[in-house]
């Protein structure tokens, strides 16, 4: 087994042995019961693998009862795995039904993963048809290691060498595999499942009943236009756009697929089409949705079975296959899998090529212009945003709010360098390292704040605590980010990552963004054992608060010719209202509204004491006592003060006071409070400072936020927890406290 079967945690490789070196089970720590050889099926293939890593992980799954009952019921039922495999079967076959030599249904479309099993992300049971039909099994048979043109042995394993591995379908199940030839089966593929929780054909926000009178699932289409060849869906998050690797079904791409399929199912079968089975396997090489093999060898095709095709170039032939398409759908817009909103999907080549062009021509245009012009654009794109605020030790909550709006009130174009990569997290900096060895590949990135809404305290009282809980769940916020920002952003320029990567390389992480710091990974044990090191694992815990919200682009006229549409100077516009996270940021407002009572001003507030309540005070008019809170906006040092009536020692008042140097006239506590000292000593008060330290106070139209922390050292740290308070009760400021000493 260690020369021809190797194992990871999610995947199996294999190379079929030939007759003389037949693998036995007990000489691969009893991991199969039964040879693997030439001459078996690929599902038989599968079979042995699926049984072998049930074997394999036996012991570990003893350890978990829960599991292992989960995996014995899955496969122990043969009835249900034959029905399982008849359903699949059936499907598959009306698609072939329906196709040509010329034309193809997309294998991608015709199951419905919904059907499968719905466990979790990580931890699977699918039989050997569903991982087919799932798209999860690829092969490269040992044909490939040969030219047509010459008796040279290449390296089929080589990329450079232009052979490269086919997924395979159902079409393949009973493919004769020969000596040498490799499979790669993903036998616990990533799932996301929360693809089948939507009705794909229904209208964003529309739940439609079923015929039997019970709730289906709410839509996700904004605008379809069947003319001209598009959708506009507002997608959820937690789906990916296209196909990946392990799972060809569930993503936007052959959701849509499927539901055109279904629409068009009955008229295409009543029509009594033949398919021509032959080219089964090869259908699926050149389909646009199945993530790996989309026209990526012109000249050469490989099947499992050893046999090799070369490609007629006919022109005739390709122009056919282009005008009849049974199903056409590519996505030219894209988004990262926890992205949510607007999305373009092209159900016509000819608007698919239109868009994508129009998204060539805004990139180009925005770096020719230094993205200060938009007249050659024709599509905008802003996106809807929650972004972490964590001061550093120099800087407060009120001055990165305040260096975002002066980013916002300025109109700056935002502009950072992504370094050529295909791994995650992305690199972006503000200008290209000078020992770059291709400065010319890194890419310019270019985006503006449109606007800054929402501003919003996770720390320090019970609203807040309960927006974290609802943004980031029980794992928790990243330490150091006490509030949150909802931005709007106009994307300039089109790149992987590009709003996520460069508003943390501004120190502000989106929320949820575990790759850029705006989130804490799911470490639970569970979790962990599910994802079983998966590198992705822990990069999905959490949901990213990033929405395409507003979308518009010129509306395209379709010309006689029905490859072709045509530019028009009609412009589209679709917006959306509020995303995920809005409900939550709601009840944050609510909440803190009724937590602070009564509006007050910041300035000059007096105490909420009733009015009609008898007071005594040494002086006559009540009035001349200063406010109990007196507040300067920005980060400045505070102190609070305990002021007893020298008359009347029963009475007893709390003020608190931070003042810039200029306002105080000197940088240290004292100064602070040496004014307020003097003006209740005047009035009669024994006064005693109880402490200091720093309050970042926030001045905003929708709420005003103090954040309380910090230390004095000639005055000690303040009881910041009743400082708080005292804000909170005299006035309608939100206060919120830390512990931590800070900046004094």
């Amino acid at each position: 087994m260690s020369k021809c079967v190797t194992f990871s945690e999610h995947i199996a490789h294999v190379i079929i042995p030939d007759a003389a070196a037949v693998l036995q089970s007990e000489n691969i720590d009893g991991a199969a019961s039964e040879e693997i050889h030439e001459g078996m099926t690929c599902g038989q293939v599968i079979e042995w693998v699926l049984r072998a890593v049930r074997t394999r992980n036996e012991t570990e799954m003893e350890e978990d009862s829960i599991i292992s009952q989960n995996n014995h019921s899955e496969f122990s039922d043969t009835t249900q795995q034959q029905q399982r495999y008849k359903t699949i079967t059936e499907e598959y076959q009306q698609g072939q039904s329906i196709s040509t030599s010329a034309t193809i249904l997309d294998p991608a479309y015709r199951h419905d993963p919904n059907s499968f099993p719905q466990l979790t992300h990580y931890a699977n049971n699918l039989c050997s048809a569903e991982l087919l039909a799932m798209g999860s099994i690829w092969s490269l048979p040992y044909s490939a290691s040969s030219s047509s043109k010459s008796s040279t042995i290449v390296d089929r394993f080589d990329p450079s060498n232009g052979v490269k591995p086919t997924r395979l379908n159902m079409g393949n199940y009973n493919d004769t595999v020969y000596s040498g030839d490799y499979f790669r089966v993903h036998f616990n593929p990533r799932r996301f499942v929360d693809t089948n929780k939507y009705d794909w054909g229904g209208n964003d926000g529309v739940i439609r009943n079923n015929d039997d009178g019970s709730s289906s699932k709410p839509g996700v289409i904004v605008r379809r236009d069947d003319e001209v060849g598009y959708l506009i869906i507002n997608k959820p998050p937690n789906i990916p756009v296209h196909a990946r690797v392990d799972n060809l079904l569930e993503n936007v791409a052959s959701s849509v697929g499927r539901m055109l399929w279904l629409e068009r199912r009955e008229d295409l079968l009543s029509n009594g089409r033949s398919g021509d089975l032959t080219n089964s396997s090869s259908s699926s090489s050149s389909n646009s949705s199945d993530g790996g093999n989309s026209d990526e060898d012109d000249d050469v095709e490989f099947w499992p079975s050893g046999q090799r095709k070369r490609k007629k170039k006919n022109s005739n032939q390709k122009q056919k296959q282009k005008t009849d398409k049974l199903v056409y759908v590519a996505t030219p817009q894209r988004l990262d899998q926890n992205t949510s909103g607007l999305l373009v999907v092209g159900t016509k080549k000819s608007f698919a090529s239109y868009f994508a062009k129009l998204l060539r021509t805004k990139t180009s245009g925005q770096l020719q212009s230094g993205g200060s012009s938009q007249s050659s654009c024709g599509v905008h794109k802003s996106y809807r945003c929650l972004v972490c605020v964590t001061p550093e030790t120099t800087s407060s909550m009120a001055s990165e709010v305040e260096r975002l709006q002066k980013f916002q009130a300025e109109g700056t174009i935002i502009k950072h360098f992504l370094e050529p990569s295909i791994r995650a997290p992305k690199r972006f900096v503000g200008r290209v390292p000078d020992e770059a060895e291709n400065p010319e590949s890194w890419a310019e990135c270019l985006l503006k704040i449109a606007n800054i809404t929402n501003v919003c305290t996770v720390v320090g009282n019970d609203p807040s605590e309960a927006l974290a809980t609802d943004l980031w769940g029980e794992f928790g916020k990243p330490d150091d980010c006490v509030g949150i920002l909802e931005l709007e952003i106009e994307l300039l320029t089109g790149r992987t990552h590009q709003i996520r990567g460069q508003m943390a390389a501004l120190g502000f992480p989106l929320v949820g963004d575990v790759q850029y710091g705006g989130a804490v990974p799911n470490t639970s044990s569970e979790y962990m054992k599910n994802c079983r090191g998966r590198a992705e694992g822990f990069l999905d815990s959490e949901t990213l608060a990033l929405q395409c919200a507003t979308l518009e682009f010129l509306d395209p006229d379709a010309s006689n010719d029905s490859e072709k549409v045509q530019r028009s100077d009609r412009w589209l516009s679709f917006h959306l209202d509020g995303a995920f996270w809005t409900p939550f940021v709601n009840r944050y407002h609510a909440e803190s509204e009724s937590l602070s009572g009564a509006a007050m001003t910041f300035e000059g507030v007096a105490s909420k004491r009733d009015p009609n309540e008898q007071q005594t005070s040494p002086s006559s008019d009540d009035q001349l006592l200063p406010p109990l809170v007196q507040l300067s906006p920005g980060s400045h040092k505070y102190i609070v003060i305990r002021a007893t009536a020298v008359a009347n020692a029963d009475e007893e008042l709390w003020f608190v006071r931070s003042a810039s140097p200029e306002e105080c006239g000197g940088p240290y506590h004292a100064n602070v409070a040496q004014d307020l000292l003097d003006r209740l000593q005047s009035l009669g008060y024994s006064t005693t400072v109880m402490g200091g330290g720093r309050i970042d106070f926030m001045v905003n139209d929708e709420v005003s936020h103090a954040h309380v922390f910090g230390f004095s050292y000639g005055f000690g740290k303040g009881d910041h927890q009743k400082v708080a308070t005292i804000i909170e009760e005299n006035s309608d400021i939100i206060a919120t406290f830390d512990m931590s000493d800070g900046l004094y």
